[in-house]
């Protein structure tokens, strides 16, 4: 006779917390052996990037997932959520900081002379064009995760 293990909380828990670990762990290795191919040993992008798309390929297939499941989900006070919003604009101005360093210290590296003037201008609108593209990313990742998770409530 043959029974079926049941599962509880704490196991499946458990097992969801082995699983998120081990994706991390994962993540931060591809991210260190990332960083060290591009910036400290200036690699040739064909040396990297296939390292590069399984770092976007799992971040990509963990937030799809995520938000078709519901899981990132706004708070339920609206002083909470002027918080949040409020968080969310200061990470995408630091995130579009980082981004407008790189580019304009990728642009001071190419061989030949360089027009700051140019590049400084080519900087502030792609980092104009980026802060906004990833605020409402964000955004609209939280909002449509917030009425997936309505959905799974209701059905």
């Amino acid at each position: 006779m043959r029974r079926t293990r049941i599962k509880d909380e704490r196991i499946i828990t458990e097992i969801q917390k082995f699983s998120s670990h081990g994706f991390l762990i994962v993540f931060v290795g591809l991210m260190v052996s990332l960083f060290v191919k591009v910036f400290i040993l200036q690699w040739d992008i064909k040396y990297w990037l296939d390292t590069f798309v399984i770092v976007m390929v799992g971040c990509l297939y963990i937030t799809v997932r995520s938000v078709k499941d519901g899981i990132y989900l706004l708070p339920s006070k609206e002083g909470d959520v002027r918080q949040f919003k409020k968080i969310n604009l200061i990470w995408g101005v630091v995130s579009t900081l980082i981004w407008a360093v790189l580019m304009f210290l990728s642009d001071l590296r190419e061989p030949g002379e360089v027009d700051i003037s140019k590049s400084l201008l080519s900087t502030l609108v792609g980092a104009v064009i980026f802060f906004i593209g990833i605020t409402w990313g964000m955004w609209f990742l939280i909002k449509r995760s917030n009425k997936n998770s309505d959905k799974n409530l209701d059905g």
